[in-house]
């Protein structure tokens, strides 16, 4: 059972630019200008046949890395590393940076080796933004060709 109130403010908070906060999010995705231009309810996008490095960025920067999994019908990460990657490049002319988010870790929780449980479908709800704006909502699907961001709704 889906909790509206609860699903409106993760979302909120998940837009915010509040620099105090620690997103979860995939690691950076490279998608051409015209891709993102022409982004619409059921596209695919590729993650791989491997599901993506998962890191926490505060402050547009990487500050440690986490893996996922499940526990009892719930997704869960543990904290694997904390690390400072503040550069993390530019794109080629042609690409924009996409950006997954995927959950908001609380600083108290972010320390190494900490199971940290995430709320419940979690990975139907994400948030996808390119230079900090919200371009669309995607969920991660799964099928024998690899992994997916299914665009759910272009804003």
């Amino acid at each position: 059972m889906s909790n509206t109130q609860a699903n409106g403010l993760r979302k909120t908070l998940l837009r915010s630019q509040n620099p105090k906060l620690h997103f979860i999010s995939f690691e950076p995705l490279m998608l051409k200008k015209n891709e993102a231009k022409n982004l619409k309810a059921g596209t695919l996008l590729s993650l791989g046949k491997k599901l993506p490095q998962l890191y926490v960025y505060r402050k547009d920067a990487v500050i440690g890395q986490v893996d996922i999994g499940q526990i009892d019908d719930h997704e869960a990460v543990i904290v694997s590393a904390k690390e400072r990657i503040s550069n993390l490049g530019k794109p080629e002319p042609k690409y924009l940076t996409l950006e997954c988010r995927i959950a908001i870790l609380p600083k108290a929780e972010f320390v190494v080796g900490k199971l940290v449980t995430l709320p419940r479908g979690v990975l139907d709800h994400l948030l996808l933004f390119v230079k900090q704006e919200l371009i669309a909502t995607a969920s991660l699907v799964q099928n024998t060709e690899g992994y997916f961001l299914q665009i759910e709704e272009r804003d």
